[in-house]
């Protein structure tokens, strides 16, 4: 029978009173300063018991209408600005880098622009339209989308999987999980997250404006496509 998920005594050091997380398989890098309750009995996966300490104290479960602070095992939620300042990173570097892989997209685009732009200078209005319609649904623009959505999921679905953040939430020191375990996300988890932002919010601009809003009201702190993939942001 194996040993269920739980806080126990830090088999690396038996001298210290910490405990360390037991995900159901291997010991993780998350270590609790916390005391079990006098009621609750020793364990460990090694002992041949498999009596659990709490995943984390009674002040950090959410009460219904309070957020929480915490996962189940005691790491702290990301904070919103932060949040909000690694998105904006992520945001400009996977524009610099699908503007640079789809060049001549973005060049054809310029050169429309220009164009629509002249017509208006010289008054001719319905040229302007003419060449703004043109702009919006010619091959130039559909190219540059395919070109952003294969960079923003390789960027986004490969850095999460492997090193469990995006280069902006490292740089704030955010990182994402499961809710319920620790570790990177697993790889439908990383694909559902990016499907439940960016490649939503390229069909339908609004949803990305909710989705990015859910966490201000939500309990667990977590985006739309935070529910979609079961993940959290946490501090590192």
């Amino acid at each position: 029978m194996s040993t269920p998920p739980g806080w126990y005594p830090d088999p690396s050091d038996p001298r210290s009173s910490d405990l360390r997380w037991w995900d159901g398989s291997q010991w993780t890098d998350h270590v609790h300063a916390q005391q079990p309750s006098p009621e609750e009995p020793s364990a460990s996966p090694y002992a041949g018991s498999h009596t659990p300490y709490p995943s984390y104290p009674p002040s950090q479960y959410p009460a219904p209408g309070v957020k929480a602070i915490a996962t189940p095992d005691g790491q702290a939620l990301g904070g919103l600005g932060f949040r909000l300042l690694a998105r904006l990173v992520d945001w400009i570097l996977v524009t610099v880098i699908s503007a640079l892989a789809g060049w001549s997209s973005v060049r054809m685009l310029t050169t429309q622009a220009q164009s629509a732009t002249d017509a208006l200078m010289a008054g001719d209005t319905q040229a302007y339209v003419d060449q703004l319609a043109a702009a919006s649904s010619g091959s130039a623009v559909r190219s540059l989308t395919f070109v952003v959505l294969a960079v923003s999921a390789v960027y986004t679905i490969l850095t999460l999987r492997f090193y469990g953040a995006t280069p902006g939430k490292a740089l704030f020191r955010l990182r994402v999980r499961d809710w319920n375990r620790p570790g990177h996300p697993g790889w439908l988890q990383c694909i559902s997250r990016w499907v439940g932002c960016e490649m939503i919010g390229q069909i339908i601009p609004l949803y990305l404006l909710l989705d990015f809003l859910w966490p201000c009201w939500d309990q667990r702190k977590q985006a739309l496509h935070d529910k979609l993939a079961r993940t959290v942001v946490v501090k590192r």
